[in-house]
């Protein structure tokens, strides 16, 4: 019988490591087991970060992250298929308290027989959109250049402006009033998520209207390695401004910082639920690329998380 060897992370190393496990799976998968919020939280100490090492081994061969109502848990792709997902999977809900959601990423007929052996069940989708780069614009332009309606200026987030974090960080709330994880940013997070390596204030487009005010904003994630990619983190409008078109228009400016990057690949997440928005993207020649799902389990162990056995 296979012995594991849990720790609760406390060093940046440990954090490290488990980066790296989080990378040998996504380049495996196809798409990142861990969200950035459940290890931004993770950092913070509002979550814990376990490492599950085999007795003797210096490395661990999974990870997991528990607390807030969420669970994640990810294991090497060369160590699936050894039951070190179900020997570990009681750890973290222990550190969970009421009802405790997870994510299954994609296809993944084992994650999600674990979760029904553990007494989830599906409650969420997710759709991971991808677009053929050969439709960005072809005549790269500066977003800033594209009109706006009267009233409004489009430009770059400016690390040198000391209200422009707040002022994204309240209308990124009022936008995403409805979402589990994106709604909940606070200044402390946004804080941590620029100092990533892969943070460009040029790809953090704001709306400003009249009165100075966010109106609403487009964040374009670029990772280079292994290839370029451009991911439409988070694009979002307060409600007060809905209808007026600009959602399209942040989309279009999306596209054009997105084709400035010259990516070798497109992609984009969406709830599955969200007609309107899934709609906007396939106008724009989104295709869906795979579908993921998000598990409860009724109080024993409360909101998001991710499987990858």
């Amino acid at each position: 019988m296979m012995h594991l060897e849990s720790n609760a992370a406390t060093r940046s190393s440990d954090f490290e490591l488990a980066r790296h496990v989080i990378a040998v799976a996504e380049v495996h998968d196809g798409a990142s087991p861990v969200s950035d919020q459940a290890l931004l939280a993770a950092t913070q100490g509002e979550r814990t970060l376990l490492l599950f090492r085999r007795e003797g081994e210096p490395d661990p061969v999974a990870i997991g992250v528990a607390g807030q109502g969420e669970v994640d848990l990810v294991v090497l792709p060369n160590a699936r298929g050894e039951g070190i997902a179900t020997s570990v999977l009681p750890a973290l809900l222990e550190r969970v308290d009421g009802a405790a959601l997870a994510w299954a990423h994609g296809a993944n007929p084992a994650a999600e027989a674990l979760l029904t052996r553990a007494g989830f069940a599906p409650v969420r989708s997710l759709l991971r959109m991808t677009l053929d780069p050969a439709l960005l614009p072809q005549h790269k332009i500066e977003p800033s250049a594209l009109d706006t309606p009267p009233g409004f200026a489009l430009r770059a987030f400016d690390p040198e402006r000391t209200d422009d974090a707040e002022r994204w960080v309240r209308a990124n709330a009022a936008a995403f009033a409805t979402h589990p994880e994106q709604g909940r940013l606070t200044e402390s997070d946004f804080a941590l998520m620029r100092a990533e390596e892969w943070f460009d204030p040029d790809d953090l487009l704001l709306l400003i209207d009249q009165a100075g005010e966010v109106a609403g904003s487009t964040w374009v994630k670029t990772l280079r390695e292994p290839e370029v990619e451009t991911e439409l983190y988070a694009v979002g409008v307060r409600p007060e401004y809905a209808g007026r078109g600009l959602g399209a228009l942040l989309l279009e400016a999306t596209l054009a910082r997105m084709a400035q990057h010259e990516p070798a690949r497109v992609s984009l997440y969406v709830d599955g639920d969200n007609e309107r928005a899934v709609r906007m993207y396939e106008r724009a020649g989104f295709t869906v690329d795979s579908r993921s799902r998000q598990w409860r389990k009724a109080p024993a162990a409360s909101p998001g998380a991710t499987m990858d056995a």
